[in-house]
């Protein structure tokens, strides 16, 4: 019993020290991981590679895949732009195993662990939030490594219990019924633990004690790239169809992976063996480094052949999750709980992405509403219908973003990290108000109908370029949340100014002619509200771009 939880606390202490170093990590590198996650939409190879980058720095697939599961569920990612950075994450995971075999097998671990700990813990009582998060990755390193420490400690040596060896030995002497047996234990161990970097430890653990031989440990090592997806499908529940597929990808792609590799298990750990110096049959001590090695080589080459088939793989999860007829899109954004705040950088760039989709339903609203403009004799019920829609998407947004940021804020540790929240939350209000705007315009239009008023061709003419100002500016607050856009506050405000100059000669002009009899005083009132909303729309897109400029 004493060894059982001896073993349980080292891999809590190795669990615990991972996430802290995670953590840290994703503050220090935020802004790099904002810079790669821009370029994901471009292509399956750019996807990929950012699905690598990200991963490599969190040091977690599970965080990198929720993240995209829930970009996929906001709408901000389609299933096949998803697959490419999916691919990526596995490719990114190895590192750890790298990390563990390399350090934690090869050196005495007392040696580094605990100097690390102690020259990162004094950095957490220092002003600058960059040295604290500095501290957090030191000590969640040392962590890591201590826990391993205690993990290697716990699994007692061969002669202790010759029985318990024994039993391991006969389960493994049946060809590739004793493969699948051990994949299966790797699969479920990493379901339990829902840590693939966790399981890991406790694989490189057994081989290099010599509990486990390697073609098991590599048996074991297939399975927990299975059970590793169990976090995004767990994420994925309730979420809509996209969100739900990208999770099923992930497994069809790591199964496939397995199930082609099993065939030639044998010749691939052979190679591997002629790459990794050491002979891991006579010294189990050399197992680490050739699994790490394995680990990598049946992700890169998974993914190698895979590229090629995002198109079909697609297809499949929309087929393994059809879209049930009465399915609507009714455009929400429910962010995904199921460890997203564990990796705080990454849900902030998921809300700030969430205040752009806001923008692009205002941009539709906006868009159905020139056919108005243009055409003041055509009935309006069905664009209202359409507007009310998009009004009552944009108030529902808006509530999901905010209750999303109140969790957030919460989980980074940062002044930096608080204000971007803050214009997150600031941005998310504008658009809402923007929405708002165009409701109001859709009700004067359905107005300016009813009662048949007409309006002047100056009036029609000012409208007209009203409505191209308006639009530039929405482009400008959707182009401003892009990740590393650059501050484009200079070029808003110039937009602003012709707005409001074309407000004032609008007004003046139209004050005019309702003195002089050309024009109502009705129609002239309907037409100035008109005219204000549209300048109001200007104004918080011009609050959009300040506030998206101003966030870290």
């Amino acid at each position: 019993m004493t060894t059982l939880f001896q073993i349980l606390g080292g891999l809590g202490v190795f669990l615990f020290g991972l996430r802290i170093m995670s953590t840290g990590l994703q503050q220090v590198a935020g802004e790099r991981m904002r810079a790669i996650l821009s370029k994901v939409t471009s292509n399956r190879f750019s996807g990929l590679f950012a699905g690598l980058a990200i991963t490599s720095v969190v040091q977690s697939s599970s965080a990198t895949t929720v993240m995209i599961v829930s970009f996929a569920n906001a709408g901000l990612l389609n299933l096949v732009q998803a697959i490419g950075p999916v691919m990526g994450a596995n490719i990114g995971t190895t590192v750890t195993g790298w990390l563990v075999s390399l350090l934690g097998f090869k050196l005495n671990i007392n040696a580094f662990a605990l100097p690390i700990i102690g020259l990162g813990f004094p950095l957490s009582f220092l002003d600058s939030n960059r040295a604290r998060q500095w501290s957090q990755v030191l000590v969640g390193f040392g962590l890591l490594f201590l826990g391993l420490k205690f993990l290697q400690d716990g699994v007692p040596d061969l002669n202790s219990d010759p029985s318990v060896l024994a039993f391991l030995k006969d389960w493994s002497q049946h060809g590739l019924a004793s493969v699948l047996l051990f994949v299966a234990v790797g699969t479920v161990l990493t379901i339990v633990i829902q840590s693939s970097s966790a399981t890991m430890a406790i694989t490189l653990t057994m081989a290099a004690t010599g509990w486990i031989d390697y073609t098991v440990a590599a048996s074991m090592v297939l399975g927990e790239n299975i059970g590793t997806t169990i976090t995004a499908i767990l994420a994925s529940l309730g979420a809509n169809r996209t969100a739900m597929r990208v999770a099923r990808v992930h497994t069809t792609f790591n199964v496939i992976g397995v199930l082609w590799i099993i065939p030639v298990l044998g010749p691939v750990l052979g190679l591997i063996d002629t790459l990794i110096p050491g002979d891991p049959a006579a010294n189990p001590a050399a197992v680490p480094t050739h699994l790490a090695a394995f680990h990598t080589f049946f992700n890169l080459t998974n993914s190698a052949l895979l590229i090629w088939f995002v198109p079909q793989l697609a297809r499949l999860a929309e087929w393994m999750v059809p879209k049930r007829d009465d399915e609507t899109d009714g455009g929400h954004l429910k962010f995904l709980q199921a460890g997203l705040l564990n990796t705080p950088e990454l849900a902030l760039l998921e809300a700030r992405r969430a205040a752009q989709k806001m923008v692009e339903v205002v941009q539709e609203m906006f868009l159905q509403l020139q056919d108005v403009l243009s055409h003041p004799e055509a009935k309006l019920g069905k664009v209202v219908d359409q507007i009310k829609r998009g009004e009552a998407r944009t108030d529902e947004m808006e509530e999901e973003t905010v209750a999303f940021c109140a969790k957030l804020a919460g989980a980074g540790s940062s002044e930096r990290f608080g204000e971007a929240v803050t214009e997150v939350l600031g941005i998310t209000k504008n658009v809402e108000r923007m929405g708002d705007y165009c409701m109001n315009l859709v009700l004067l239009a359905q107005r300016r109908y009813d009662k048949r008023y007409r309006f002047n061709e100056q009036a029609l003419k000012d409208m007209q370029e009203m409505f191209a100002l308006v639009t530039e500016l929405l482009r400008d607050a959707w182009q401003s949340l892009q990740p590393e856009s650059g501050s484009m506050v200079g070029e808003a405000l110039i937009v602003e100014r012709k707005v409001n100059q074309l407000r004032d000669r609008a007004r003046k002009r139209h004050a005019e002619s309702m003195q002089a009899g050309s024009l109502g005083v009705r129609e002239g009132l309907v037409f100035i509200d008109m005219m204000n909303n549209m300048e109001r729309i200007a104004d918080r897109c011009v609050r959009v771009v300040e506030a998206a400029s101003r966030a870290p």
